[in-house]
């Protein structure tokens, strides 16, 4: 289906919450790890069932290049041992902070969604940047990606207002979402300030 291009919607990490952990809330059955050797074929074969652009080997080496150290997180069916859902902690490289990390590549198989698996490796990205010293967590996602965003905003991630589209792509996404819509209280910046990914 060909979709309109639009801004991407761009959200962070309260700093006020930056001092405490996030509870994964790992569901029954499930368990999640970081990336082992071999978890390569495992990740592109998720991600090949998601709408994404294709995962090409220079697509993977790019962002595998970004990852933290400890930072790209598995979750997997206990029963079966095979891997289900995946996101990683991508380190910002817009230049403007050294300090700025992305919760990137969110994906969960189409068997395991609606389970809080995404919810549960959103936390374990945003406790790694933490334990690491990050000062901003941000992250970049379609307007139609909404299961994902419910993800992000339930877990405490919070809209950025950076130009007028993205006002009306939140209205929008919270109409559909039923999601209180609340561009006041959310932060702005201006677009000079963001450089999209």
């Amino acid at each position: 289906m060909q979709r309109r291009e639009r801004k991407q919607l761009w959200m962070v990490w309260p700093e006020a919450r930056l001092k405490a952990s996030v509870d994964p809330q790992i569901p029954d059955g499930y368990f999640i790890r970081t990336y082992q050797t071999g978890d390569d074929r495992s990740f592109t074969a998720l991600m090949a069932l998601m709408d994404f652009d294709p995962w090409t080997q220079e697509k993977l080496d790019y962002n595998m290049s970004r990852v933290l150290p400890g930072g790209l997180f598995f979750a997997v069916e206990a029963k079966s041992s095979s891997v289900v859902g995946t996101a990683m902690c991508l380190h910002n490289y817009s230049g403007h902070s050294p300090f700025t990390g992305d919760l990137g590549w969110l994906a969960c198989h189409p068997d395991h969604q609606g389970k809080g698996l995404g919810c549960s490796l959103s936390a374990c990205v945003t406790n790694r940047f933490r334990d690491a010293g990050y000062s901003r967590i941000q992250l970049h996602t379609e307007y139609y990606r909404l299961p994902a965003i419910k993800t992000y905003l339930k877990l405490g991630y919070v809209p950025v207002m950076y130009c007028q589209e993205v006002y009306e792509l939140w209205d929008e996404a919270c109409q559909k979402l039923d999601w209180t819509y609340a561009p006041q209280e959310w932060p702005k910046v201006t677009g000079a300030n963001h450089q999209e990914r």
